[in-house]
């Protein structure tokens, strides 16, 4: 149904394991392929060759790992500090060394053993250190929705915008249904400006962002 309507790019396949089958977003809903590593990688490999085989990219969520958790990121401040498991890495380790994550979305998941002060998709150190170094992932990085309450809870529109992109992020993702803003991309062009000219953000942060979004543009322009 996607390819038919020219849609490229579907963020999905959800690979957080079903650790908690209670967890309000993942459990609760069926969302996850199952509690085992191995079978959620496996399945979501076969899922997004099925979508490359008809030329629509994927994204791998939600990183890094939102399936052991108690509450939901949606309705406010995600803790999974004590509930996470190195085990919710497996799949993305498999699916990135198998060459199947054209993308990775970051959670807004807050894990102090990896950042004492932000959650994932405004962190340095998990995007940075745990994703890029440790996984090896040179691909694109998008955020879940920056209205959710994990952010916004925390951290105003301006800030989180800037700190996103200035933590790894390539793409940041703005629902507008949440939150209402009147222009959002007007207002995120605009903390980012601020940001690049207080030097809290870098251009050559920038031009990286630019570079993985081309190459996963370049990698769905070369598929059927």
């Amino acid at each position: 149904m996607l390819a038919e309507l020219g849609i490229n790019f579907n963020l999905a396949p959800v690979v957080d394991l079903n650790s908690n089958t209670e967890n309000p977003i993942i459990g609760h809903y069926g969302r996850s392929f199952g509690a085992d590593p191995v079978t959620v990688a496996q399945h979501a490999a076969v899922w997004i060759e099925e979508h490359r085989r008809l030329g629509v990219a994927t994204c791998l969520k939600h990183f890094p790992g939102h399936g052991s958790s108690r509450h939901d990121s949606h309705l406010g401040f995600c803790d999974i500090s004590t509930s996470w498991d190195k085990k919710e890495l497996v799949p993305y380790r498999a699916l990135i060394d198998w060459g199947l994550a054209d993308a990775v979305m970051c959670g807004h998941l807050f894990h102090r053993g990896f950042d004492a002060e932000f959650p994932a998709t405004l962190s340095p150190t998990i995007i940075g250190g745990l994703l890029r170094r440790e996984l090896a992932f040179d691909g694109a990085v998008i955020t879940d929705d920056m209205q959710m309450a994990a952010i916004t809870s925390r951290f105003g529109f301006a800030e989180a915008s800037w700190r996103a992109l200035a933590a790894g992020i390539d793409i940041v993702l703005i629902g507008n249904n949440l939150v209402e803003l009147s222009d959002a991309p007007g207002q995120f062009a605009e903390a980012v400006d601020r940001a690049l000219r207080c030097g809290q953000l870098t251009e050559s942060r920038i031009e990286e962002a630019r570079r993985h979004i081309q190459r996963l543009k370049q990698s769905i322009s070369e598929r059927p």
